[in-house]
C-alpha cells in the first residue's frame, strides 16, 4: 500500500497568512516607533522566519505520518513566502503610498544627488546622463519597493525551506 502525502495548500495558506500579518506588524511597529532597521532587527526577523517555515514543515511531517521529503519542504517554504509575501507586499505598496510617502521622496532626492555626482564624475554624455536620471527615479517607488520586498521574502523562505527539508526528510 501506497503512502499517500497531504496537500501542501492548508498549510502553505495558514502558516503564509501568519507570516504576511507578522511582517506587517513589524514594519508598522517600526514605523510608529520611528526605528530604523538594524542588524538586531534584520536577524530577529529572520529567526522568526525560520521558525515559522520550520513549524510548518514540522506540522506537516507530523500529520503526514512522520513522512516528508526534500521537495514538499520546499514547496512549503516556496508556497508560504509567495502568500506572506504578497500580503506583505501589498500593504508594502499602501504603507509607501499614501502612509509614509515622504520616504519615497526622501530616495528620490538622494537618488538623484547620487546620481549627479555619478554623471559628474565618469563625465557622461547628455544621452547617458538622462537614462541614469531615468533608471534612478525607476527604483525609487512603492511598487518597486513592493516587489523587491516580495521577492526577498520568497528567496529566504526558499532557503528556509531547503534547508528545514534537508535536516527533517526521511531517508
Amino acid at each position: 500500500m501506497q503512502h499517500q502525502d497531504l496537500p501542501v495548500k492548508p498549510y502553505a495558506t495558514n502558516f503564509g497568512v501568519i507570516y504576511g500579518g507578522y511582517s506587517i506588524l513589524i514594519m508598522v511597529l517600526l514605523y510608529a516607533f520611528n526605528l530604523e532597521s538594524n542588524t538586531a532587527i534584520s536577524i530577529f526577523n529572520f529567526i522568526i522566519t525560520v521558525a515559522i517555515v520550520w513549524y510548518a514543515i514540522h506540522l506537516y511531517k507530523i500529520d503526514n505520518e512522520g513522512q516528508i521529503d526534500l521537495t514538499t519542504s520546499i514547496k512549503l517554504g516556496l508556497a508560504i513566502g509567495v502568500i506572506g509575501g504578497l500580503i506583505y507586499g501589498g500593504y508594502n505598496y499602501i504603507h509607501y503610498e499614501w502612509i509614509e510617502p515622504e520616504l519615497i521622496t526622501e530616495m528620490k532626492m538622494t537618488n538623484e544627488a547620487e546620481m549627479e555626482a555619478l554623471i559628474e564624475r565618469q563625465q557622461m554624455s547628455e544621452e547617458e546622463a538622462q537614462m541614469t536620471r531615468d533608471m534612478s527615479g525607476a527604483f525609487a517607488s512603492p511598487f518597486t519597493l513592493a516587489t523587491l520586498s516580495l521577492l526577498s521574502i520568497i528567496f529566504k523562505t526558499f532557503l528556509v525551506g531547503l534547508i528545514v527539508g534537508m535536516v527533517k526528510r526521511n531517508n
